[in-house]
């Protein structure tokens, strides 16, 4: 079962930064912390966040499998491979059982007056769905954000950091920021509501915030430990103030400070943390079924217990026990081996990429 726990050597604590992210989706989803008083309150409503902490995260992912790969065919073909089956497996099966009425028609699907129909189905396996509103989160209800991944997987390559260029990093900075400022303007003037929260190009300045600092990490690091550590507690207490307040600017704030923490954090074996604890590592390798999934485990336990017998903790509780076992089924099924059948098919990264030891670890 050692394939379970992913091993990235000094950045494994990113893979924790996966297991809070989830966290705090499946937080939201099930109103865990409401019976908290106003800052549980707070804190439930920020964890629908976790998204941007999962696209800053694959900012740093984007960068170092790219410089890893050498060339894009192989890059996008295992980043696909990575993304696409379990996501198929779930779309499909949902879309299924909306079909014969199995599952009620979710939320975003009624809200949008759309059904589930081979549109709704072929722009969701084409990842073309986030481009239209209506189709976008109809069926899972979170599925809005693959796209958007898959998007920046094929455009970040382009706009990577260069060294000693910072007038060009702060450039292309600023025309993202400019891109998802407009791209929401116009969606509010023209589009259906909330379709900016859909569209790939309100997100391109997270991504980029993760190719920067996998750019940067390695002359921070250099700085010596007794930074890092100062700098590190720096960006956690960034990353508090992101998840316990309600400024408007949380997801800018948790995004900045996830990638402060990428490129600050100290690595090694000495510098391990709450970050890299077994359980942990285990969530944060799994993250990806467990944000896909949390869904099913919520409507089963829903099923089970009456909204008026609840305790949101103890909801939250039992959904996300459910979640983590059917994630470990799905990624021993799915996910492990299409990230075997990855590196066959197009080869190890070069050194110093973002990848587990072979047999006797994950494969990413």
């Amino acid at each position: 079962m050692s394939y379970l726990v992913r091993s990235y050597g000094d950045t494994d604590f990113i893979t924790g930064l996966r297991c809070i992210a989830a966290t705090m989706v499946i937080v939201i989803h099930t109103a865990a912390l409401r019976d908290f008083g106003t800052l549980g309150g707070i804190v439930t409503d920020n964890g629908k966040f976790g998204v941007q902490i999962f696209f800053v995260i694959s900012g740093f992912s984007i960068a170092r499998t790219y410089r890893s790969a050498g060339a894009f065919r192989p890059y996008f073909a295992r980043r696909l491979l990575r993304i696409a089956p379990l996501y198929y497996l779930v779309v499909t099966t949902v879309f299924v059982l909306i079909l014969g009425g199995v599952l009620p028609r979710p939320y975003w699907m009624t809200l949008y007056d759309s059904a589930p129909d081979l549109y709704n189905y072929l722009m969701h396996i084409s990842f073309f769905s986030a481009w239209d509103a209506r189709v976008a989160n109809s069926l899972i209800g979170l599925e809005w954000s693959i796209p958007i991944e898959v998007f920046w997987y094929a455009l970040m390559p382009l706009l990577l950091p260069i060294p000693g260029a910072p007038r060009r990093v702060a450039a292309a900075l600023v025309a993202l920021l400019l891109v998802s400022g407009l791209t929401r303007a116009g969606s509010h003037l023209w589009l259906p509501p909330h379709a900016d929260h859909f569209l790939p190009l309100t997100y391109g300045a997270y991504f980029y915030l993760g190719a920067l600092a996998e750019r940067m990490r390695a002359p921070a690091q250099r700085r010596g430990v007794q930074w890092c550590r100062r700098a590190t507690w720096g960006a956690a207490a960034l990353f508090a103030v992101g998840l316990g307040t309600d400024t408007g600017f949380n997801a800018a704030i948790l995004g900045l400070a996830t990638a402060a923490l990428i490129a600050v954090r100290p690595g090694g074996a000495g510098h391990r943390g709450f970050l890299c604890w077994r359980p942990v590592l285990l969530l944060g390798s799994i993250s990806y079924s467990l944000y896909l999934l949390h869904p099913f485990a919520i409507h089963l336990v829903a099923g089970l217990w009456p909204e008026e017998a609840r305790v949101a903790l103890l909801f939250f509780a039992a959904a996300f026990l459910v979640t983590a076992a059917i994630s470990i089924i799905t990624y021993s099924l799915v996910e492990y081996p299409f990230n075997r059948v990855g590196v066959r098919l197009f080869g190890q990264p070069r050194r110093g990429a973002m990848m587990p030891a072979p047999p006797s670890g994950p494969v990413r």
